[in-house]
């Protein structure tokens, strides 16, 4: 594994697996944005804290699975899974993400990722089952 695979590594362990905010300024320059997450919006390492409290208070601290790695120069990205465990005791389950960082000088300067929100909620019951098949028919939420 090369440096910066091992910093993007790290950052999911640390901020994600193991819930240390402090992590983030530790891995993410201060000025740094990160698409994706959030529609129509870039988020920086203030509010990468408060999604992580957010999540926190859904599931407990996910286990991660750093599946698949590609390190090109200053640029990392990964297929990474998720075992998230619901706080009311539903069933565990598998949520998948992808993420496109750059590192430079140990810290992650710029970002892109995704994360099956759909499926996330619907795991938490928040969302219907199948909802994109529903949605693909024509059906609308209700």
């Amino acid at each position: 594994m090369g440096e910066n695979a091992a910093i993007l590594t790290e950052w999911y362990e640390r901020v994600w697996q193991n819930g240390e905010a402090e992590a983030i300024d530790t891995l993410m320059k201060p000025d740094t944005l990160a698409g994706g997450l959030v529609p129509g919006m870039q988020i920086g390492p203030d509010e990468f804290k408060l999604l992580v409290a957010t999540l926190d208070e859904l599931i407990e601290a996910p286990k991660v699975r750093m599946e698949k790695l590609i390190e090109v120069g200053d640029w990392v990205s990964a297929f990474i899974t998720f075992q998230a465990t619901p706080r009311d005791g539903s069933p565990s389950f598998d949520c998948s993400a992808m993420t496109f960082a750059r590192i430079k000088g140990g810290k992650i300067v710029e970002a892109y990722n995704t994360l099956d929100f759909v499926m996330f909620f619907e795991s938490l019951g928040l969302l219907p089952p199948d909802t994109v098949a529903l949605l693909l028919s024509g059906q609308a939420l209700q």
